[in-house]
């Protein structure tokens, strides 16, 4: 079995497969109280089955202690993207080190799984919208801030909105404080979305898929006109995939 592990700013998403089945998937918060013993729980099922640990990690101190459990627990040395072994996508970024090895996990998913050249879009702790073009480059993307601290930022830098948990919207147009709040960043980052998309599509790959993944890829992506797939899985596919070229 392999054990697929995404660190990012917010939470640790982490899938199991069985040869090409994605077996079990679960979440934990990245900056939890008890890291180590809280991911060996989640593990202690799995642990005597786990063959080898491929890793995607934007949270270096998060990465260090993932590496420990996952060494005492399962006696396994995790590969890490992008220090042990490569994306497998070209990187035709400037300067190339400045792009999270999570989003060219991403591109290599989606170019492989959704049919070539594609923008993906991965509603996190921030929204990145990023391409992969037809000959398996990233050729750059946008970075935007999240739904998650745009929420945090209304409510603390205002004296008058309240703390919102994120759901759907009853609708569009809201008729109390926290519909109106919930309307606008379900519609709001839906639509910048399809705004940055379309723009996208336009000047650089007018024919390519877009793929809606990250935490609020459910909640969000089905309001997103411009989706062809949504996909939440899909840096752990990608991670998948990455071990198959290293036979890790």
């Amino acid at each position: 079995m392999l054990l697929a592990i995404d660190i990012g700013n917010t939470s640790i998403h982490s899938g199991i497969f069985d040869k090409n089945v994605l077996k079990k998937t679960f979440r934990i918060p990245t900056y939890s109280k008890n890291l180590n013993s809280r991911y060996a729980r989640k593990l202690k099922t799995w642990a005597g089955k786990i063959e080898c640990v491929i890793i995607t990690s934007v949270v270096p101190v998060a990465l260090k202690k993932i590496e420990k459990t996952i060494k005492h627990v399962a006696g396994k040395r995790p590969i890490v993207v992008g220090r042990d072994v490569d994306s497998g996508v070209e990187n035709l970024y400037k300067n190339p080190e400045q792009v999270g090895s999570d989003r060219l996990v991403n591109a290599r998913a989606a170019y492989e799984l959704y049919g070539g050249e594609c923008v993906i879009v991965d509603f996190g702790t921030a929204i990145t919208i990023d391409i992969v073009n037809k000959k398996k480059q990233y050729i750059g993307g946008v970075i935007a801030p999240g739904p998650g601290i745009s929420l945090w930022a209304l409510s603390e830098k205002t004296a008058l909105l309240p703390k919102v948990t994120i759901k759907k919207p009853k609708a569009i147009l809201g008729r109390e404080t926290k519909e109106s709040m919930l309307a606008g960043i379900i519609y709001g980052f839906s639509s910048l979305c399809d705004g940055i998309v379309n723009k996208l599509k336009k000047k650089y790959c007018r024919n390519a898929k877009v793929v809606i993944t990250g935490g609020f890829s459910k909640l969000i992506g089905p309001y997103c006109e411009s989706a062809d797939k949504i996909d939440t899985d899909l840096t752990l596919k990608g991670l998948k995939l990455i071990s198959e070229d290293f036979n890790v």
